[in-house]
């Protein structure tokens, strides 16, 4: 005999075109809560790309990927400025710089 009961933690298959419906369904709320939240894609974006301009003098690419990132983050505050998942966003990113220049010189050391 066949046990059909799925597995715990087994992924269980969806009838086609269930996924895509549920996908649609989960971007419509994502895009409503963001919205709500750090206002039209089109304002918080604008913001993000002045940052992404002004960090253009950094010459450490990796180093200025984690930056702008900090950037997006900052244009949600201009919107949402006690939107804690931001603030810990940012120190999370500026740690990641530390982590940054960390890793390169324990690889540097190891050469």
């Amino acid at each position: 005999m066949v046990n059909n009961t799925p597995q715990p933690g087994a992924q269980r298959e969806l009838p086609l075109g269930d996924r895509r419906q549920r996908f649609d369904a989960a971007v419509q709320t994502i895009t409503k809560e963001r919205g709500d939240a750090y206002g039209h894609p089109v304002d918080d974006f604008d913001i993000a790309a002045q940052i992404k301009r002004a960090l253009r003098p950094c010459k450490d690419p990796v180093v200025r990927h984690a930056l702008e990132m900090i950037g997006v983050k900052m244009a949600r505050l201009c919107t949402s400025p006690d939107h804690l998942d931001s603030l810990i966003d940012i120190a999370g990113y500026a740690r990641t710089i530390t982590m940054i220049h960390d890793e390169r010189e324990r690889r540097d050391a190891d050469r």
